[in-house]
């Protein structure tokens, strides 16, 4: 009989906790879990917050290639901004648009796609002349300047176990969007692969 309400207890018990929570949840903000996403869009913090939050879910979206959180951290008029050398030793400036069957969502929805395990281990941003904001066309624009190491991993052999590693340092233009949130306007690339 004791037996019987011991199970009893017990049954109740863990049907009380799977009722209280929820296995599809997110995971809790702690050691060894994944970054909460920022919010971009606070009305009582300053521009320099949520400028800073916007790129810290843009190192999230990379390292956890999240296409979502990546798309939002772009502002529908971004641009890519990196130096081409063609293989006859020729230098050329590449803009590369936000959208567009070659613009920069796809291409790195592909780089996602093609890597298992993307890093940023060094990932320094620094605000530029924080006294002194930068205006295009009366917006308030906030300017960053971000030294990293970025190391892409394929483990999964799908691509060859090909591994690249860049370091460098590239400049971030963020504004307010029309919907409120900052997002990253102009990424301009000024790194090295090793």
């Amino acid at each position: 009989m004791k037996n019987m309400t011991l199970m009893k207890r017990l049954l109740t018990s863990g049907l009380l906790y799977l009722a209280c929570s929820n296995p599809f949840a997110p995971p809790r903000v702690g050691p060894g879990s994944l970054a909460p996403i920022l919010p971009q869009n606070c009305a009582e913090c300053p521009d320099s917050v949520n400028a800073s939050a916007a790129l810290s879910n843009f190192k999230y979206a990379y390292e956890n290639r999240d296409n979502d959180v990546y798309e939002n951290c772009l502002d529908r008029d971004f641009i890519f901004l990196f130096i081409d050398q063609n293989r006859q030793g020729e230098i050329e400036e590449v803009e590369v648009p936000r959208d567009g069957a070659s613009g920069d969502l796809v291409r790195t929805g592909r780089l996602f796609g093609a890597f298992n395990e993307i890093r940023l281990d060094t990932w320094v941003p620094r605000r530029i002349d924080p006294d002194a904001p930068e205006l295009h066309n009366g917006e308030i624009w906030e300017v960053w300047l971000v030294t990293f190491h970025l190391s892409l991993r394929d483990l999964s052999g799908a691509y060859n176990y090909q591994q690249f590693e860049a370091n460098g340092q590239a400049l971030f233009k963020l504004r307010e969007s029309s919907d409120g949130f900052w997002r990253i306007v102009l990424w301009e690339d000024h790194s090295f692969t090793i």
